[in-house]
């Protein structure tokens, strides 16, 4: 017979009872806080029966058996216990209104706990099926991976509005492994059981994660990038073949054509510059089954930040790469030269520190180049390219200043932007750069336009666990000298 569960005495329960509560649940072998939330709806000890125990016991049975989680139980007992005093306190003793509040419940007059707990309880969480129906309802809904890694995102990332996983937010990370499991049609015997399986087989829960690591990185890499990154700009490559871009011979200027004259052939070849060729590059991380039984998703983020952080400084190395080699005159380009040399006519003959007249030098000759028939590149001074022991001092170079007569004004306040990259080894040499996005010079390229990593993920072997790996092809180099001028600095 259902418990009457209508407080029949005022302020708090007796101490006595809680105890006595307490003993018979922890002598059943349920969890003794349960005397404390229960305790409120009972009259007196007289109503600690067997009848009474049974039915708590009917209740512990029913959430094990469906897996709940003891916080998640607890709170649906409690949030019950709140609702029942609440009806009482409201609406009297009359049990005309005590139904009416409970109209919509399993039970009316006299509730049962375990109905009304279990109810609350699916209630609140939704059923996941990996298969792409919604329960019950026979319409096709969006519960697959997508679904459960735009939640588990959304957990991550704060910034993330959830939107087809959105009713998902709520599932732990063991919720989630259970759920996909048993909608793969295993039983687990319980949550240890069911992540073991999860982790340790072909169900979708790896590539769930797997699917918010990457989602989380790519808007993470979106955002923190080396500031060298500003001062190159992409070439596409499809796959990891060296080339060179395409070139004009020298005699490649248009020709005038007299009347009735013949028009000169051009020589279109891969004479050029080497292309960037995307090298491999890759590091293991792995989330063990105990993580993810305790729901450590502080834990899950850390991995996905330390992977950004990884690969940002593992992309700024490969920028820096031509840019330091040869002790800083950079790497070698097709003629056999370095980037920076004095018959390209890109570098300082003598080291000068940054001031308006040494800027000045370089502005001349970066604005002097010209290709092999002549011609003038204009390239337009865009950039200063600075280590941070000269940031206070480039600062102070291009500030604006308010001058009182012609020989003080400041040419360069406001014409140029300034980019402060912390790789750079020499605390002297600073660097005068043209626009990348109309001159080529720094280049680098991401294999199939991969612009950051991609995590991808397997059951740990050596571990117990999910192991990820990412993975990321890149290169960079010069593919220009013309657009760079550098000054060793003094």
């Amino acid at each position: 017979m259902p418990l009457d569960f209508r407080m029949k005495h005022e302020g708090e329960p007796p101490a006595r009872l809680i105890a006595q509560l307490r003993l018979r649940l922890k002598e059943a072998n349920h969890p003794p806080m349960l005397a404390e939330i229960l305790a409120p709806l009972m009259e007196s000890e007289d109503e600690l029966d067997q009848e009474v125990m049974n039915q708590i016991t009917a209740l512990v049975n029913v959430l094990e058996n469906n897996k709940v989680p003891g916080a998640e139980a607890m709170a649906a007992i409690r949030e019950v216990v709140d609702e029942l005093i609440a009806a009482s306190d409201a609406e009297g003793e009359d049990d005309e209104d005590f139904a009416a509040f409970y109209k919509n419940k399993p039970v009316a007059k006299k509730p049962n706990l375990t109905a009304l707990v279990y109810s609350k309880i699916k209630g609140n969480r939704p059923k996941v099926r990996i298969d792409g129906r919604g329960p019950g309802s026979g319409t096709a809904q969006n519960t697959s991976r997508a679904a459960l890694s735009d939640a588990l995102l959304a957990r991550m990332d704060r910034r993330h509005t959830p939107t087809i996983g959105r009713e998902f937010v709520g599932l732990s990370l063991g919720e989630m492994a259970m759920h996909v499991v048993r909608a793969s049609g295993h039983r687990p015997m319980g949550m240890r059981e069911a992540i073991r399986m999860a982790t340790h087989s072909t169900s979708d829960f790896p590539l769930v994660l797997e699917d918010a690591l990457n989602k989380s990185i790519g808007r993470q890499m979106e955002q923190i990038t080396p500031a060298l990154a500003r001062a190159a700009h992409e070439i596409s490559a499809e796959d990891y073949r060296p080339g060179n871009l395409l070139s004009l011979s020298a005699s490649g200027m248009p020709g005038e054509i007299a009347e009735g004259g013949e028009i000169n052939h051009v020589t279109i070849h891969e004479g050029g510059e080497r292309k960037p060729a995307p090298r491999d590059f890759g590091a293991l991380f792995s989330l063990s089954n105990k993580a993810i039984y305790n729901d450590d998703l502080a834990m899950f983020d850390e991995i996905g930040r330390k992977m950004v952080a990884g690969a940002t400084e593992r992309f700024r190395q490969v920028l820096l790469e031509p840019l330091l080699a040869n002790a800083g005159l950079g790497h070698n380009m097709r003629d056999g030269k370095a980037v920076f040399h004095a018959d390209h006519k890109n570098l300082a003959a003598a080291g000068a520190a940054l001031n308006v007249t040494s800027l000045s030098e370089a502005r001349l000759a970066l604005r002097s180049q010209r290709g092999q028939s002549g011609e003038y590149y204009a390239i337009e001074p865009w950039a200063l390219v600075v280590p941070p022991q000269l940031e206070t001092v480039a600062q102070q170079v291009l500030a604006e200043i308010n001058a009182t007569k012609t020989a003080d004004v400041n040419p360069f306040s406001g014409a140029l932007e300034l980019i402060v990259e912390v790789g750079l080894t020499s605390p002297t040499a600073w660097y005068l750069i043209g626009n990348p996005a109309s001159s080529d010079g720094l280049a680098y390229s991401y294999l199939d336009g991969q612009a950051g990593p991609r995590v991808e993920s397997k059951p740990g072997w050596e571990t117990l666990g999910t192991e990820f790996r990412l993975v990321w092809a890149l290169d960079a180099r010069f593919v220009s000298y013309a657009s760079w001028f550098r000054n060793p600095g003094a």
